[in-house]
C-alpha cells in the first residue's frame, strides 16, 4: 500500500513538471498572435496607407446607408486652414437636412485609450504603446476651416464633430459619447431627425465645399509631406 501511494505521488510530481515546462513553451496561436501584433505595430508606422484603407471603408459605409435624398458626402476634403499649415485635410464631411457632421477616421488597431480633454491619447497593442494626438482636437482645426468657408450666416446649428476607429479591438474613452467604432457613429448620425436645412440650403452648403476643395495634386503632395514633417 504505501508503495502504491508511493509511485502515485511520484507520477503526480512528474505530471505537474511536464505541464509547468509545457506552459512555458509557445503555442502556434501565441506565435500568431505575437507576429500579429508586430505587424499591427508595423503598420502604425504606415500611418498614410493604412489610414487611407479605413477611410474607404468608412466613405463606402456612409453611401450604403445614409440615405442620399437626405445626407450629402464629401470624402478626403483639403481645405484652406489658418491653422499650422496653409491648408488641411478633412476625411468625410457630411451635409444633411439634419445637420453638418465633421468625421476623422483612425484606422488604428489594438485599444485606445484617451479622454477628450487629454492632448495624447495612447494605442496599446500587446506590450507596446504609442501615442497620439487627440482626434477631437485635430477635428477642432476642421470645423473651424469648414466654419470659415460656409460662413456664420449659413450656419444653423454649430458643426458636430465624430471620430471613428476602424480597426481598434477595444476603445476605453472618456468624456465623450462621440468617437466609436463606424457603425455606432452612422447611427449616431441617423439619430439625428430634426430637420435644420431645406433641401436648397443642404446644397448651397455642399457645393461650397465642392468649390473649397483642393484637388490639385502638387499641393496635395505638398500638404502631405508637411504633415509628416510636424509628426516627426
Amino acid at each position: 500500500m504505501d508503495l502504491l501511494l508511493g509511485l502515485l505521488m511520484i507520477i503526480m510530481i512528474l505530471v505537474i513538471i511536464l505541464e509547468s515546462e509545457l506552459g512555458q513553451l509557445p503555442t502556434r496561436r501565441d506565435h500568431l498572435k505575437s507576429q500579429g501584433y508586430r505587424n499591427e505595430l508595423i503598420q502604425w508606422h504606415l500611418p498614410v496607407r493604412r489610414g487611407r484603407k479605413g477611410e474607404k471603408f468608412v466613405a463606402n459605409e456612409l453611401y450604403k446607408l445614409l440615405d442620399s435624398n437626405y445626407y450629402r458626402i464629401l470624402n478626403n476634403l483639403l481645405l484652406p486652414s489658418t491653422g499650422n499649415l496653409n491648408t488641411t485635410q478633412i476625411d468625410h464631411v457630411i451635409v444633411s437636412n439634419f445637420g453638418i457632421f465633421c468625421l476623422e477616421t483612425k484606422a488604428y488597431a489594438g485599444w485606445i485609450f484617451g479622454n477628450i480633454k487629454q492632448k495624447y491619447w495612447t494605442q496599446v497593442i500587446f506590450h507596446n504603446k504609442e501615442r497620439f494626438y487627440n482626434p477631437f482636437y485635430q477635428n477642432y482645426a476642421h470645423i473651424k476651416a469648414l466654419e470659415k468657408i460656409i460662413g456664420q450666416s449659413q450656419l444653423k446649428s454649430p458643426i458636430i464633430s465624430l471620430v471613428i476607429f476602424t480597426d481598434a479591438d477595444k476603445l476605453k474613452i472618456s468624456g465623450t459619447d462621440a468617437a466609436g467604432f463606424t457603425f455606432e457613429i452612422i447611427r449616431k448620425i441617423k439619430n439625428y431627425s430634426i430637420p435644420i436645412y431645406t433641401d436648397t440650403e443642404r446644397d448651397a452648403i455642399y457645393n461650397l465645399l465642392c468649390q473649397a476643395n483642393i484637388t490639385d495634386i502638387n499641393l496635395q503632395k505638398l500638404h502631405n509631406k508637411n504633415v509628416q514633417r510636424l509628426k516627426y
